[in-house]
């Protein structure tokens, strides 16, 4: 009886312990729109990986989008089979993108290859 007893508070903790929040992702807040017509606005993060070209764009919902630099002409490539990147017209200093259904508008100098 008292295994059983001991398995459900176990259970238990962990049911307690999945309904926290994680800490948010290191990085940079960003402009997003995740999924079809949502408007842009600054939900996402965007981490950049240590020691290599790629970054992380991390969703509010958990999900997130890896992309990398082409080391040829420096524009964002995603990773993983994911749909390709497709350009849209941006302002100013800012590089502005879809993948799928989802939208960024990242400022060019967060994207700018880390020093070595």
């Amino acid at each position: 009886m008292s295994l059983r007893t001991s398995s459900a508070f176990a259970s238990l903790a962990l049911l307690v312990a999945c309904g926290e929040e994680s800490p948010p992702p290191p990085g940079d807040e960003v402009d997003c729109g995740i999924g079809a017509g949502v408007d842009l606005s600054p939900v996402c993060t965007l981490e950049q990986v240590a020691g290599s070209d790629e970054v992380v764009l991390h969703h509010p919902d958990g999900g997130f989008r890896r992309l990398t630099r082409d080391p040829a002409t420096g524009t964002l490539v995603p990773l993983d089979g994911a749909e390709p990147l497709v350009p849209q017209a941006g302002e100013g200093e800012m590089l502005q993108f879809a993948i799928g259904d989802d939208r960024y508008r990242i400022p060019q100098a967060l994207l700018a290859p880390p020093a070595r």
